[in-house]
């Protein structure tokens, strides 16, 4: 997947993020963006994880690459580039090759933007790449082999979900853990269903309703992910 390609899908998700960012809380002082970890997977977002804490944002990376097959991560967070506000994208592949990706932040309120991205060349402070790296370096959970709960022990009667369906239920037990991991410490773990089915079949699964953002009506195309 090409970085263009990447940021074409990241970087409308993290500019309302940083929009939002600027009224939480209900003052006029700006608030600074949570570090942001996006995992993607067959050419959109997945999910994503936001935390106060830079560390406690990198912490979940392991888990979204083990847990919904991300092909790959991205971590936004706001940084301050020739003494202007831009967003930091550290951007790491399946097959570990990592970017770093910046865009100045120009405008305030609904009239907030995001220039063009540029190349970041290398990072002053590896220890995000480091961790991304690591992260992809752990193989993708089976989903072909989850158990059905609504067999009736009838001869013949297949014992796993179909692929499809696994795939959403390993991606809704992921989302739910992150969730329970951030949420004292008030981050969010967030699921982008594919469809309304896959949203139905997460929430079915236990994850909490507060993690799935919309309920998939957006996206109408097939997808074998299931999610």
């Amino acid at each position: 997947m090409l970085i263009a390609d990447v940021m074409a899908l990241v970087v409308p998700p993290v500019t309302d993020l940083l929009r939002r960012s600027r009224t939480r809380g209900g003052t006029d002082a700006v608030q600074p963006m949570f570090p942001t970890i996006i995992a993607l997977r067959n050419d959109r977002v997945v999910a994503a994880v936001s935390t106060p804490r830079m560390e406690a944002t990198l912490s979940c990376a392991s888990t979204l690459s083990v847990g919904v097959g991300a092909s790959v991560l991205v971590v936004a967070a706001e940084a301050v580039v020739n003494g202007s506000p831009a967003v930091a994208y550290t951007v790491m592949t399946r097959d570990r090759r990592g970017k770093l990706v910046l865009q100045k932040v120009e405008g305030e309120g609904e009239e907030l933007r995001l220039s063009r991205p540029v190349d970041g060349g290398e990072p002053g402070d590896p220890t995000i790449l480091r961790a991304l790296a690591e992260a992809v370096g752990h193989e993708p959970l089976s989903v072909s082999s989850v158990a059905r709960k609504d067999t009736g022990g009838t001869f013949g009667e297949e014992t796993f979900l179909p692929p499809e369906q696994g795939r959403v239920v390993v991606d809704a037990g992921t989302v739910r853990t992150l969730q329970q991991r951030v949420e004292q410490i008030g981050g969010r773990a967030l699921y982008v269903a594919r469809s309304p089915e896959a949203a139905r079949l997460a929430l079915e699964a236990g994850m909490p309703r507060r993690c799935l953002l919309g309920d998939g009506d957006s996206h109408t195309d097939s997808d074998t992910d299931g999610a």
